[in-house]
């Protein structure tokens, strides 16, 4: 819930919390979550240290999620989105 700026009115925002695995790996940290609706041009990522965030947005479909990463982490090395599953590769 926000305070439109303009009206002062209160809005609800749908934002869904997608679920989220990370699986530590050897050489590298995977993160998998579940985005139904978006596409993979729809998906914003953004590394900071040991949090990942991601976002995604298409028509109504609106996720929002921050992961705690096992250590940190300086470069996504591979990302898909396939079928509603966004799979991320971290140094």
């Amino acid at each position: 819930i926000r305070r439109d700026e303009e009206t002062g009115a209160s809005v609800v925002q749908e934002i869904t919390e997608p679920m989220v695995d990370v699986f530590e790996e050897e050489d590298h940290i995977k993160v998998v979550a579940e985005i139904p609706g978006v596409g993979a041009d729809d998906v914003k990522l953004d590394l900071n240290g040991d949090i990942l965030s991601i976002q995604a947005a298409r028509g109504e479909k609106k996720y929002h999620k921050e992961v705690l990463l096992p250590r940190t982490s300086d470069e996504v090395l591979e990302r898909t989105c396939n079928n509603g599953v966004l799979d991320v590769k971290l140094r």
